[in-house]
C-alpha cells in the first residue's frame, strides 16, 4: 500500500513534491525513519529530513519513492547535484514515474549544463517511449508474447477456417512483439553492465586532456550534469558527456547513478 501526502508545492508547482510512502520499506525501523523524515519536510526541515533518506539509502534500501523524496529534499537544499543523483536513481527503478520525469526535466531547464534537446517530435516520442520502459517490464513483454504466439501457433494446426485466420495474426503480432521486447531487453542488459554514469556533485569540476591539472583544460563542467563514465586511470575519470565532448576529470567530484 502507498500513502500520498501533500507537501509544499516548490517553484509554483515545477518541482512535484508529494510525498510518497513506499511499502518496499516494510521493516519497523526503516519505516519509523521514513515516516519522521516525512513530517521533517513537511515542518521545513529539510536538512534533517535529507539526512534520515540519506541514512535509509546508506542502509541499503532502494525504492524509487525514497530516491523521489531525497531528491525533493535535496532540492529545497540547493544542492542540483544531489537532486539529479537521486531522480536518476528513482528513475532506474521506475522509468514511467512522470512525477519524477517532470521534475528532472525542470532540474535540466534550470542547470547551467543543459542535456541536449531532439528538435524533431517524432524521435523524441520514441526515445520517450524507449527510456519508459526498465529491463522487467521488457523481459514481461518478451515471457508473454512468446508464451501466447506458441499458444496461438499450436492452435493453428488444430483449428479451421477463420479461427485459424485469427490464430495466425495473432502469432504474427505477437512474434513482432517478442523480438522487438527482447531486443530491447538484450540492449538494456548490455548498456546496465556496461556503461557506468555518474553526476557532476560540485559547483564546478574542471575538465582535462588528460588525467592530471599539469595537462590542457578544456572545459568546465558543472554541478548536476550527469557524464558517462568511460574509464578510470588513478584519481581520474576520463568521462563523455551527452554532446559528445569528453575529458579527464578527478574522480571524487561525482557520484555513480
Amino acid at each position: 500500500m502507498r500513502k500520498t501526502v501533500p507537501l509544499i508545492l516548490i517553484t509554483l508547482a515545477a518541482l512535484s513534491v508529494s510525498s510518497r510512502i513506499a511499502c518496499a520499506v516494510s521493516d519497523a525501523g526503516f519505516a519509523s525513519v521514513y515516516n519522521r523524515a516525512g513530517t521533517l519536510y513537511r515542518e521545513g526541515k529539510f536538512s534533517e529530513a535529507l539526512e534520515l533518506y540519506e541514512q535509509l539509502i546508506g542502509e541499503g534500501i532502494a525504492s524509487p519513492d525514497l530516491f523521489y523524496n531525497t531528491a525533493n529534499a535535496a532540492y529545497r537544499l540547493d544542492s542540483l547535484g544531489k537532486t539529479v543523483l537521486y531522480l536518476e536513481r528513482a528513475l532506474r527503478l521506475a522509468p514511467s514515474d512522470e512525477d519524477a520525469l517532470s521534475n528532472l526535466a525542470f532540474i535540466n531547464s534550470i542547470k547551467q549544463d543543459k542535456d541536449p534537446v531532439n528538435d524533431n517530435p517524432v524521435v523524441a516520442f520514441i526515445i520517450r517511449r524507449y527510456n519508459a520502459v526498465n529491463i522487467d517490464s521488457a523481459a514481461l513483454w518478451s515471457g508473454l508474447s512468446f508464451a501466447v504466439a506458441m499458444l496461438c501457433a499450436t492452435g493453428i494446426l488444430i483449428m479451421t477456417d477463420w479461427k485459424r485466420l485469427t490464430a495466425a495474426g495473432i502469432t504474427a503480432m505477437c512474434s513482432v512483439i517478442f523480438i522487438l521486447s527482447t531486443g530491447m531487453l538484450i540492449e538494456k542488459v548490455h548498456y546496465r553492465n556496461t556503461v557506468v554514469e555518474a553526476v557532476i556533485m560540485v559547483e564546478n569540476a574542471q575538465a582535462y586532456s588528460g588525467p592530471g591539472t599539469d595537462n590542457t583544460h578544456i572545459f568546465t563542467v558543472h554541478e548536476g550534469t550527469k557524464v558517462e563514465i568511460q574509464r578510470r586511470q588513478d584519481a581520474w575519470n576520463l568521462i563523455r558527456l551527452k554532446s559528445g565532448a569528453g575529458a579527464w576529470v578527478e574522480a571524487d567530484v561525482m557520484e555513480k547513478i
